[in-house]
């Protein structure tokens, strides 16, 4: 398989000289090795969970990471030189709560954290807390990407924090162009029954069998919405690098990337609004949205 990078045609903006500089991404996952080959700028490590290590045992945080930011010729992510902060919020057993959830968020916020990607989710939009924290995140200029769910095909099983209106909510499709089966599809249950569902997911990219970085130092694949997640987040890394620093605050915001994601996002002939929100994501589209960009509403 080729580098999901590839597929998506960021070399394009690597040859204009874009790689994700200066630019800071938070994977929320299972930690990750420092001395990981297929990093340039593993910048913190933090861990939030009860266990006393900032490892990653696992390889899913480790897999999130390459594909955002890994830097190996035979599964290269989309921005090489970012920043890369993990938090380390689930533990070997797979388990985490919502308070290591809370803590991490607080401390992303404190290290202005400009992009952050959750390869998790769950049904329980209920919990208050992480649902406030989240808007919080969003009010601080961080943008939070998250995977929509697996509990596809079945309708109204879309995953929480990624049915938030503030939040970038990513489906998965295959490399035919078809929504993965695993997908979870909308509307969002929130509003009923007192009120009609929201369009979600909010975009779609690419979730089966996509090449990442592996613990023990070579390359593997790995399926589901927890995947295309990150090759979400990679996109917005790289295109956040292509604004000068000097206009990143005032013009690289949760809102102003999604209009830049949805409206060039390339509409699936096969699929309805409610499986594929925008569409599949179009990044070089994306970086001709921004490279005009005024702020608006749209």
């Amino acid at each position: 398989l080729k580098s999901i990078s590839d597929n998506y045609q960021a070399s394009r903006l690597w040859e204009k000289g874009f790689s994700g500089q200066k630019v800071k991404v938070a994977i929320f996952d299972t930690g990750i090795d420092l001395k990981h080959k297929h990093f340039n700028h593993i910048q913190d490590r933090s861990n939030w969970t009860d266990e006393d290590t900032l490892e990653d045992r696992l390889g899913h945080g480790t897999f999130v990471a390459g594909v955002v930011a890994g830097k190996s010729s035979a599964c290269h992510g989309f921005a090489e030189h970012a920043e890369i902060h993990t938090f380390r919020v689930f533990t070997q057993r797979q388990m985490s709560y919502t308070s290591w959830f809370l803590d991490a968020f607080n401390y992303a916020i404190e290290e202005r954290i400009n992009i952050l990607n959750l390869s998790i989710g769950g049904p329980d939009w209920h919990d208050q807390p992480f649902i406030d924290k989240v808007r919080e995140m969003s009010s601080n200029n961080v943008i939070v990407v998250s995977a929509i769910g697996n509990d596809g095909p079945l309708w109204g099983t879309l995953n929480n924090p990624a049915d938030q209106p503030d939040v970038i909510g990513v489906g998965g499709i295959d490399y035919k162009g078809n929504i993965a089966a695993f997908s979870s599809r909308g509307m969002t249950t929130w509003e009923m029954p007192r009120g009609y569902g929201r369009v979600k997911p909010d975009i779609v990219a690419y979730g089966r069998d996509v090449p990442g970085s592996s613990i023990q130092g070579g390359c593997r694949t790995l399926s589901g919405t927890s995947v295309a997640s990150p090759v979400v987040t990679g996109a917005v890394v790289l295109l956040a690098s292509t604004i000068p620093e000097a206009q990143r605050s005032r013009l690289v915001n949760p809102a102003s990337m999604k209009q830049a994601l949805v409206e060039s996002a390339e509409r699936q002939r096969n699929a309805g609004i409610f499986e594929q929100g925008a569409g599949h994501l179009n990044v070089y589209g994306a970086f001709g949205v921004l490279s005009n960009y005024k702020p608006r509403v749209s």
